[in-house]
């Protein structure tokens, strides 16, 4: 696996960030952010960056991986509605302890490292705060 700093640099907003795009048009918020609102079709799309704060949904546990990705399994993957109001599918830090209904928030934590050079890749992953959310 090769991780490219270029590549990295041009997606450090998608990498190290939970942007939306909410489009002034006709309110449909979207993500990841794209300039074109996929609802209706207006350019008039505004960047949103999320608090990162929400509820996870569901969650998997996944034990298949990747080149590069081996030593990150088994890996948890949830469905979080983001406060925002929108659902988005996000790996989670820990497979343990995870329960559905439980408040989440994003993080900044290593996704892979480049055995060929060493470079590290980070990303956003959401880590559950508290699993009293759904007993509100």
């Amino acid at each position: 696996m090769r991780i490219s700093p270029p590549k990295n640099w041009r997606l450090k907003e998608t990498l190290y960030s939970v942007t939306l795009g909410k489009c002034e048009n006709c309110g449909n918020v979207m993500y990841p952010y794209q300039p074109l609102c996929n609802s209706c079709g207006s350019t008039n799309v505004k960047k949103i960056v999320s608090k990162g704060h929400g509820k996870l949904i569901e969650y998997t546990i996944s034990y298949q991986s990747r080149e590069g990705y081996e030593k990150a399994m088994p890996m948890a993957i949830g469905l979080i509605e983001l406060d925002e109001g929108i659902k988005i599918l996000a790996p989670l830090t820990e497979a343990e302890d995870i329960k559905e209904g439980s408040e989440v928030e994003a993080v900044l934590r290593r996704i892979t490292a480049d055995s060929t050079n060493g470079l590290i890749q980070y990303g956003i992953k959401f880590r559950v705060i508290n699993n009293a959310r759904d007993n509100r």
